[in-house]
């Protein structure tokens, strides 16, 4: 009775074995020293591609898997030899790579334990990723990004290799950390991008700022950082990238400089002319004035057609002679320097509305005294090209002009209620004028901007600081 009890709970122990084998994915192989197989598993076709037939018709394990994996004189009693890489042929030729584990052991006549496990799609998908994070690499250097990760709680901070870059450290010999790269940022950006990421962290928001950087080995950079702030009831972490813009910035500088020559060289040729027409055409013309005045008294027996000829011949003389005055004073300002800002557009202001039916509403306060002679200019310009655009483009029957001091700034508004226009349509065309005023404004480091919509008039606003120098020369 107990015989047939204990054959009966073997026959159940061997089954389960059996139908664990078969639901595993590992394949098992038992071998003597010699490398014949003492025992196959039953799920070997799952890996392999062979029937169990098949591979018993092999007899070696070497003829399986394509070499001796070890010897037996590598295992010592109890030995092991644990993840062996191994690529196999499967049958139909497909390849396969596998992480075998060999042991030493004494069971089903057998004493080398083999389990190997197909590692395929794993080894496929490390070496995608691989392959994108080399592809991801190549983009950030080529764009001139390094990222960085801040795990908030633990105070660990890495930086790729780009990063490590950037700050002036190629060798990697710096550890990073959010309060050591507060102390590489510039000291007069250092306070605003310390609160532009805590108060991210704080909401667990999106940020962006752009900074001035001294490296590790004393250079300076610009620097763009972008990324998100990540929370969990309470900080957990942060992470994004850093954009070098120095390169950028250098452009925008010579670009500065260059346009600013230009505007310059410019603004002689304009004063030459300007002289030119005053001192020579100017003169000429009104000398040309007093000589037909001269000769009309003269013949003042003369004919009554002769007197009218003479006097339409002085009147033109003289429109002449106002018409030369103002385009003199249009091209060089010299009001500018003898009556300063305010008071030489309070004069174009004056001369625009005597001339035109458009009303105008002006409200000046004194700001010159923050500005220096480049930015002076570069209002008085814009003033006179928005009053020129507004009798050219607009069809206003109103304008209106302040020019004030706000904190840190001057601002100049002229605002028409005109046709207006689209401004992305303006943009794309170019408009010399806007074009001009745009940079002007720009190499004084101000801001233009302008508002308008068809049938709702226009608006121009010139922003610009008043600390610093802003030469143009």
């Amino acid at each position: 009775m107990d015989e047939t009890v204990s054959a009966e709970a073997l026959r159940e122990s061997e089954e389960l074995h059996r139908i664990t084998l078969l639901n595993m994915s590992d394949a098992v192989f038992i071998t003597n020293d010699e490398g014949v197989f003492t025992f196959i598993c039953p799920n070997v076709d799952v890996i392999f591609g062979h029937s169990h037939g098949e591979v018993q018709a092999m007899q070696r394990i070497s003829r399986l898997l394509g070499c001796e994996l070890v010897e037996p004189g590598q295992l010592s009693d109890g030995g092991e030899v644990r993840n062996i890489e191994h690529e196999v042929e499967c049958k139909g030729g497909a390849r396969r790579v596998l992480l075998v584990h060999v042991k030493r052991v004494a069971i089903r006549r057998g004493t080398i334990l083999y389990v190997c496990r197909d590692v395929t799609e794993r080894k496929q998908s490390e070496q995608a990723l691989r392959r994108h994070d080399e592809r991801l690499k190549l983009a950030l250097e080529a764009a001139s990004m390094g990222t960085w990760d801040w795990d908030v709680p633990s105070g660990e901070m890495t930086w790729s290799p780009e990063t490590h870059r950037m700050f002036g450290d190629p060798a990697v010999r710096h550890t990073p950390s959010f309060p050591t790269f507060l102390e590489r940022v510039h000291t007069d950006d250092r306070a605003r991008v310390a609160r532009t990421m805590t108060d991210a962290m704080d909401r667990g928001a999106v940020y962006e700022t752009e900074f001035r950087l001294l490296g590790y080995d004393a250079s300076e950079r610009w620097i763009m950082a972008r990324g998100k702030a990540l929370r969990n009831g309470k900080p957990l972490r942060m992470l994004g990238v850093f954009v070098d813009l120095t390169e950028r910035h250098q452009v925008d500088a010579d670009l500065r400089e260059l346009g600013g020559r230009l505007i310059n060289a410019h603004e002689q040729e304009r004063m030459r002319l300007s002289r030119e027409l005053h001192d020579n055409v100017g003169q000429l013309v009104a000398l040309l004035s007093v000589e037909l005045e001269l000769l009309r008294q003269q013949l003042r027996t003369s004919a009554p057609p002769v007197h009218a000829q003479f006097a339409k011949l002085f009147a033109h003389a003289s429109e002449l002679g106002s018409d030369l005055h103002r385009l003199s004073h249009e091209l060089h300002p010299a009001r500018l320097e003898h009556l300063g800002l305010e008071e030489s557009i309070r004069c174009v202001c004056e001369e625009f509305a005597g001339a035109r039916q458009i009303a105008l509403h002006l409200e000046i306060s004194d700001v010159s005294a923050g500005l220096d002679r480049d930015a002076v200019l570069c209002l008085y310009r814009i003033a006179q090209e928005s009053l020129h655009n507004v009798v050219k483009h607009s069809g206003a029957t109103r304008v209106d002009i302040t020019l004030a001091a706000a904190p840190g700034e001057v601002v100049l508004r002229v605002a028409d209620d005109g046709v207006g226009f689209d401004t992305r349509s303006v943009q794309q065309k170019g408009t010399l004028g806007l074009v001009s005023m745009r940079e002007r404004a720009r190499l004084v480091r101000g801001q233009l901007t302008v508002s308008s919509k068809p049938g709702d008039g226009t608006k121009i606003e010139v922003r610009l600081p008043t600390t610093g120098a802003h030469s143009i020369e």
